[in-house]
């Protein structure tokens, strides 16, 4: 494994952004970023995207068309509390294994009304049971964990 350097970041302030998809959100993070590095989006070469709400639509890939970069692999996560981490992670080892020389990372959530007002959403907070066949050894809540409810909450784990 090879040294790994942080070239840049970029953060927006946290907060609720109606006006704004995550999609708008994110790459405004990656612009930032490539900026605080000194390079532009065609010098990177990978590209991992965590995002947990819509873990499922492909964010990464809808961020690299929206900032002008197709064409470059892309990897989406999600990981609960961990996801930027892990997006992170991933970026960190595309390069630390010398698979490629530049990658870039985000974490990105369109937070929701009361994901900033900390009164869950029923429907959001309170998962079902696990089903009774084969017998576990966890509660019938385990999924529902005091993490995952505070970052839905909008607070730190």
């Amino acid at each position: 494994m090879r040294d790994v350097a942080v070239a840049g970041v970029g953060l927006l302030k946290f907060g609720r952004y109606p006006e704004k998809t995550v999609v708008d959100l994110a790459a405004e993070a990656c612009l930032s970023a490539l900026k605080d590095a000194g390079i532009t989006m065609k010098d990177v070469q990978f590209f991992a995207s965590g995002n947990l709400y819509q873990s499922n639509a492909m964010v990464g890939q809808r961020v690299l068309k929206e900032i002008g970069q197709t064409g470059i692999p892309c990897i989406n996560v999600a990981n609960a509390c961990a996801t930027g981490s892990t997006a992170f992670r991933e970026a960190y080892m595309a390069v630390a294994s010398g698979a490629y020389d530049v990658a870039l990372a985000v974490g990105s959530e369109q937070m929701v009304r009361t994901s900033i007002t900390a009164r869950p959403r029923p429907s959001l907070c309170s998962l079902p049971a696990r089903p009774k066949s084969p017998p576990s050894p966890w509660p019938s809540g385990f999924w529902s964990t005091a993490c995952s409810r505070s970052s839905l909450n909008g607070s730190r784990c």
